[in-house]
């Protein structure tokens, strides 16, 4: 009876054993995949420079909406900008520019604001100030080579505005 409960508690250590081993396996495959998918976000997640481009592209589109006074695709043009400078302070967060984003909070506000009051000399002045300030944060980076305006024409040809 002894030798019997013996051998069925070493099946059992055994067995824990195993099973402790295969979950450690596992979970080695598990945090091998983890890491691999890591390294492939990076890889794929857009830089500033995109997402700045996809801002600078949002800018425009917003002028055009709102010289005519198109006020739901302004509002939607305004929106597009403030969550890309977002996700440019949630993806870029080793890059001291970021830091400097929250300066467009009070230009974007203002935008916001004519929009909502469907004021176009309001919105102008407040695109003006949007695109200052844009310029002041480019040359706070040493990017004052990247000069914004107020464009000139569409950035694209296939849309009402």
């Amino acid at each position: 009876m002894i030798k019997t409960f013996y051998l069925l508690l070493s099946v059992i250590v055994l067995q824990a054993c195993t099973n402790n081993s295969n979950k450690g396996a596992r979970r080695v495959a598990l945090e091998k995949k983890v890491d691999s998918l890591n390294a492939f976000i990076q890889k794929m997640k857009p830089g500033l420079g995109e997402l700045m481009l996809g801002v600078q592209v949002h800018h425009e589109k917003l002028w055009f909406a709102g010289t005519n006074m198109n006020w739901k695709l302004a509002d939607f043009e305004i929106g597009e900008i403030k969550e890309t400078v977002e996700q440019a302070k949630q993806i870029e967060t080793d890059r001291p520019e970021t830091k400097n984003l929250d300066m467009l909070t009070s230009p974007v506000n203002a935008i916001s604001e004519a929009i909502e009051k469907k004021d176009v000399e309001k919105f102008k002045l407040g695109y003006n100030n949007l695109t200052s300030t844009c310029n002041s944060c480019h040359q706070l980076n040493h990017f004052e080579f990247n000069v914004i305006k107020t464009p000139t024409a569409p950035p694209v040809t296939d849309q009402q505005f």
